[in-house]
């Protein structure tokens, strides 16, 4: 072989390995940066300024991928910026939201930034170091900011300066009171009541008042980016659509909002050490976002970390669980032991083991027990009847004339499960729990027969885990650079790497929103 033909090889050779390494090959539908003319798997040839030169099904300026808080906030800013907005939805109309529509509703905000910044940087417990003070500042100064932009949508001031109920004073929900800054923690309220989607349907307004800028896309998941191999730039994404594969290109950047992984099993076994979780709130997280980052080598953080865990009871062929608070009777794991006190306060699922607040323990299966007396007088979960007498003839509550029944029915070892309720009782006569502290009122013996028992298991809002964002809301890659025309919001990576407060997911949705929306407003 001649040095030419060589050098020809080799340079040949360099150039398919390149594409390869990045994941970028031409023609591989596996992966999403791929590029396709039109909807066929053909390698693209080079166009102007380096980038493959392609087809497109549709074209606008900006893609944001999820209808939630944070694609909303992107989608709305963006257009009131001049641009063009193509807003894509995994959902079919009607179930959009993400966990946007089932939160409580709290936006966080703040009336003095550099006492939140220290408070989100305190709740960064021992992760400090994975998070930077810029992104830290712009969410504050951005959370500053919050109740004005409400207001810009529609918003009450005079409802949300009410507080919760019409309190009369701004709803200061500082989850971690003893850390510096928490009294500054301010909650925002559309309606002055939580759990009733007030803000979704804000934001979702706003978004139809925007209809000459912002196109929706339902029933529309986006499956994978398209990205120029060369500079690394996102061109667009691809689009599953009527059960076709679109390639829609956007001028100015996508931006990736379609919420985390709550509803991936083999993400949550991987990432979170938890075989299953129940689901309360979206049903279509399932870490889509997260995978197209991926294949663009983006930088990933706090995949561990989540909103939980809280206990939740899964009625058959529900969609989504019952959040349950099981202080009436006892809770025991499959080897029929207690294992924490029952009644402890938790906040979004973190309880104070040793000193540090870390998620509660949660043995699979987890049975709350209780007895007639307990049942009689209490609903196990709030929107169960009146004794619980339906949930017991449907069978969703079992129950037993004796322990031992009990624990054949529950399948755990009736000798152990007795022991257990006699150190119960004997701890609610001496009127102290010696093993786990509860005190009070919820030392309630489970003593009087008929028994009963309610299967429990893990439940939480949200994962937190992502994509790694900068204050910019640019998605990084590998080496902690921005990947040119990538963005993301809300909780597609969020910004918690440890403690959560309440209104820390929606505050960041519609802070980050906002920043990639005016980032992407403008050609790039």
């Amino acid at each position: 072989m001649s040095d030419t033909k060589k050098e020809t090889e080799s340079k040949r050779f360099s150039r398919r390995d390149f594409i390869r390494n990045t994941g970028l090959l031409a023609g591989s539908a596996a992966l999403g940066a791929t590029f396709l003319t039109g909807c066929n798997s053909e390698p693209a040839s080079a166009g102007n300024n380096g980038a493959p030169s392609q087809s497109w099904d549709h074209e606008t300026d900006v893609v944001v991928i999820g209808f939630g808080a944070g694609g909303a906030a992107t989608a709305i800013t963006a257009a009131d910026g001049g641009a063009k907005v193509l807003l894509i939805e995994k959902a079919a109309q009607g179930e959009e939201g993400g966990n946007t529509k089932y939160s409580g509703q709290g936006i966080m905000g703040t009336d003095n930034a550099d006492e939140l910044f220290k408070y989100v940087k305190a709740m960064s417990g021992l992760f400090t170091h994975t998070i930077s003070d810029e992104l830290i500042r712009a969410f504050a100064d951005g959370a500053k900011e919050n109740r004005e932009w409400l207001i810009s949508l529609g918003a009450d001031a005079d409802v949300l300066d009410k507080g919760m109920g019409g309190s009369g004073k701004p709803w200061i929900w500082n989850e971690y009171p003893e850390l510096p800054g928490s009294d500054h923690c301010i909650c925002w309220l559309v309606s002055g009541k939580n759990f009733d989607g007030a803000f979704y349907k804000l934001l979702h307004d706003n978004v139809d008042k925007r209809a000459d800028k912002i196109e929706v896309w339902y029933d529309s998941p986006g499956s994978h980016l398209i990205q120029d191999p060369e500079t690394r730039t996102i061109l667009g994404v691809q689009v599953v659509k009527s059960g076709k594969v679109l390639n829609v290109r956007a001028k100015n950047g996508v931006v990736l909002a379609c919420g985390g992984f709550e509803n991936n099993e083999e993400m949550l076994a991987n990432f979170t050490q938890q075989p299953y979780f129940y689901p309360y709130g979206a049903l279509y997280n399932t870490g889509d976002g997260i995978k197209m980052a991926q294949e663009v080598k983006a930088k990933l953080w706090h995949m561990s970390n989540c909103a939980g865990w809280l206990w939740g009871f899964m009625p058959p062929d529900a969609k989504r669980c019952k959040t349950v608070s099981p202080q009436k009777g006892i809770m025991v794991g499959p080897n029929a032991r207690r294992f924490m006190n029952e009644a402890q306060t938790n906040r979004h699922g973190r309880i104070n083991i040793g000193g540090r607040w870390v998620n509660m323990p949660v043995p699979l299966p987890t049975w709350y027990i209780v007895d007639s007396t307990q049942v009689a007088a209490n609903k196990l979960v709030s929107s169960f009847s009146a004794g619980n007498a339906e949930e017991i003839a449907k069978g969703w509550i079992i129950k037993a004339d004796t322990v031992e029944d009990l624990a054949k029915a529950c399948q755990l070892d009736a000798k152990t499960l007795q022991e257990t309720l006699a150190e119960w009782n004997a701890s609610c006569t001496k009127g102290a729990d010696a093993l786990f502290g509860r005190s009070g009122a919820s030392l309630l013996p489970v003593a009087a027969a008929p028994y009963y028992a309610m299967k429990l298991g893990p439940t939480m809002y949200n994962t937190q885990g992502g994509p790694e964002r900068n204050s910019k809301a640019e998605v990084l890659d590998l080496d902690g650079n921005p990947i040119p025309h990538l963005y993301s919001c809300g909780e597609c990576g969020a910004m918690w790497p440890d403690m959560y407060n309440g209104g820390g997911n929606l505050g960041e949705a519609s802070v980050f929103g906002r920043i990639a929306g005016k980032n992407t407003a403008a050609p790039q």
